[in-house]
């Protein structure tokens, strides 16, 4: 009976020893699995580390042309305002002289109009009047290349019109001598050419009226011996011109041709 007690205590021993070593074995491969799961997540994290960190990189980069970016928009910004700060002064500028001479011009020509009118006397009024609209007229284009230079655009030719001169008041009324219906025409011709209507014949003029308007000028009559009893007769003045009175097709004065944009 003894024998036996000793085999089962020795077989129970013996079961116990095996149960732990099978359950060390166990908890070997469960740590081993574990340790290989560790490290496979350890090369993972590693992996996801380089991806972000070349990633990054790239939006650092991109952040940088972005600034660079940003900072050339900024610069080209502020320089296009300068650009349409000095474009508007100029613009402003030629607007308000365009304006005033516009203005000086028409207000010049309406309160002349009579003053053109006196036989002779006018000859030089006119010439007065046109060589001030040509100074003028030079004046605003130099005014409009300065906005032209401005804009960075090709300067108008000023030569043209700044350097036009005047006939003086002999001159003028030696043109009408030789011939004053040439001189009409071509005059009409030009005036027709914009718009406003000008008979290309000359209007007809009372001879009565033509005596009256002389005699108020000079204080005397172009003829003495042309008054009469009734009034005013026909006046006996200088002998027309010698040759066509008025040309077949008025020749209009060549402007200079500026170069296509």
């Amino acid at each position: 009976m003894a024998c036996r007690g000793g085999g089962r205590i020795l077989l129970l021993v013996f079961a116990c020893v095996a149960g732990r070593a099978a359950a060390q074995a166990v908890d070997a491969g469960d740590a081993a699995e574990r340790l290989g799961d560790a490290r496979a997540a350890v090369v993972a994290l590693e992996q996801r580390h380089a991806e972000l960190e070349s990633t990054n990189r790239e939006l650092t980069e991109k952040l940088r042309v972005l600034e660079k970016s940003h900072k050339e928009l900024g610069d080209n910004l502020a320089r296009q305002k300068q650009a349409l700060a000095a474009n508007q002064a100029a613009t402003r500028k030629f607007s308000a002289g365009l304006a005033r001479r516009l203005y000086r011009n028409a207000s010049r020509h309406v309160n002349g109009m009579a003053a053109v009118a006196i036989p002779y006397v006018g000859a030089g009024v006119t010439a007065a009047m046109t060589a001030l609209d040509i100074r003028e007229s030079c004046e605003a284009l130099r005014e409009l290349n300065e906005m032209h230079r401005a804009m960075q655009l090709e300067a108008e030719n000023e030569a043209p019109v700044c350097a036009m001169q005047v006939g003086s008041r002999e001159q003028i009324i030696n043109q009408v001598l030789a011939n004053w219906r040439s001189a009409y025409a071509v005059a009409a011709a030009w005036t027709n050419q914009h718009e406003i209507w000008l008979a290309p014949e000359p209007v007809p003029v009372e001879p009565a009226r033509a005596i009256e308007l002389w005699a108020a000028v000079f204080g005397t009559l172009p003829n003495p011996s042309a008054r009469g009893a009734g009034g005013f007769a026909a006046p006996r003045g200088p002998l027309p011109p010698v040759g066509p009175l008025a040309p077949l097709s008025p020749q209009l004065p060549t402007l200079p041709a500026y170069p296509a944009r």
